[in-house]
């Protein structure tokens, strides 16, 4: 068989990706829990050896790793599903709310010609709707997170130790993605925290439902912050003006770019590694094959996505175009 020439391999390449994005989109729902414990086993196998490096023995350390993510990941539910249900039994109510005010907003809108606008920009159904997805979204991982914990146990079981010192690709693999989600998850706890505190303040309802959005939406760059914030304002307008809707989004701006710009970057130590517009489409293309979790895991899997494709010398070019400028290795 002679040789393929360019403008085939490019059409064949193109055609695997297809293929194998539409099979991954097939099986997102096995793929969601079973990424969700690839990462957390990564990010899991840190503590563990530090635990064993003291002593103890390996089944030990993944023992008590695991009792922590149960600790942890129970509080969650404990925490937010007073709120979730009290906040989806109240939606009728709200949109009913929601269209009174635009109705109001429209007849005063009106008066600048420009009030026809308004019920076209903005579906406060919608809107609230997709709230109520995602947050529902969440509590279906949540209750499978038994199954998620017993391929953590597995997997950590049986990863290698040079994983979290090796320079092999798998290696970089492994520590840039604990070195993100641990300064990650540590930032997104603080804006979490700040943003539930603020609007306990401002006496906004289901703060802590807010919080932990604010919590999640942090591991999405860029949008992430403005997403989690609709829900907080729409309910500030309608229930206690526009006024208390300003100071609300005064607060999420001042508590995102201070951790997110001043915070975040200081002790993150480094970019993603990643251009803004491949991190942008990397968050609509995983979301739209693993539904919300993939915007949460989006820049992760672009990451290592990344460093595979830069440790192969006949794809290293396009490793090249996802990195920044000030990221590329200089030449020498």
């Amino acid at each position: 068989m002679s040789e393929l020439s360019k403008p085939e391999r490019v059409l064949y390449a193109l055609v695997a990706v297809a293929l194998i994005l539409g099979a991954m989109k097939a099986a997102a729902g096995f793929l969601v829990p079973a990424l969700l414990a690839l990462f957390i086993a990564i990010v899991s196998a840190q503590p563990m050896y530090w635990l064993i490096e003291r002593g103890l023995p390996r089944w030990f350390s993944i023992l008590i790793v695991v009792i922590i993510l149960l600790i942890i990941s129970s509080a969650f539910p404990l925490v937010i599903s007073g709120s979730f249900v009290e906040f989806t039994q109240q939606l009728p109510f709200y949109e009913k709310k929601a269209q009174t005010l635009i109705e109001q907003s429209t007849t005063w809108m009106n008066d600048f010609g420009v009030g026809e606008m308004l019920p076209g920009l903005f579906d406060p159904a919608e809107a609230l709707g997709y709230v109520q997805r995602f947050l529902a979204a969440m509590g279906g991982i949540l209750s499978r997170y038994f199954l998620i914990l017993l391929l953590v146990i597995f997997i950590l079981v049986d990863v290698p130790r040079s994983l979290n010192y090796g320079n092999s690709a798998a290696g970089q693999i492994t520590r840039t993605i604990q070195h993100y989600f641990a300064i990650k998850t540590f930032t997104s706890f603080l804006t979490g925290l700040a943003i539930a505190a603020w609007l306990m303040i401002l006496d906004v309802q289901y703060p802590i439902l807010w919080g932990f959005l604010a919590f999640l939406f942090n591991f999405v760059p860029n949008i992430g912050s403005v997403i989690a914030s609709l829900p907080a304002l729409f309910l500030a307008t309608i229930f206690q003006g526009y006024g208390v809707a300003l100071i609300v989004m005064i607060g999420y701006v001042v508590i995102n770019v201070g951790i997110s710009n001043g915070l975040e970057p200081r002790i993150l130590g480094q970019q993603l590694g990643l251009r803004f517009v491949w991190i942008f489409l990397s968050l609509i293309l995983w979301g739209w094959i693993l539904g919300p979790v993939g915007m949460l895991l989006a820049v992760p899997l672009t990451m290592t996505l990344r460093i595979v494709l830069e440790n192969h010398r006949s794809s290293e070019w396009i490793a090249l175009i996802l990195m920044p400028d000030k990221a590329k290795p200089e030449e020498g």
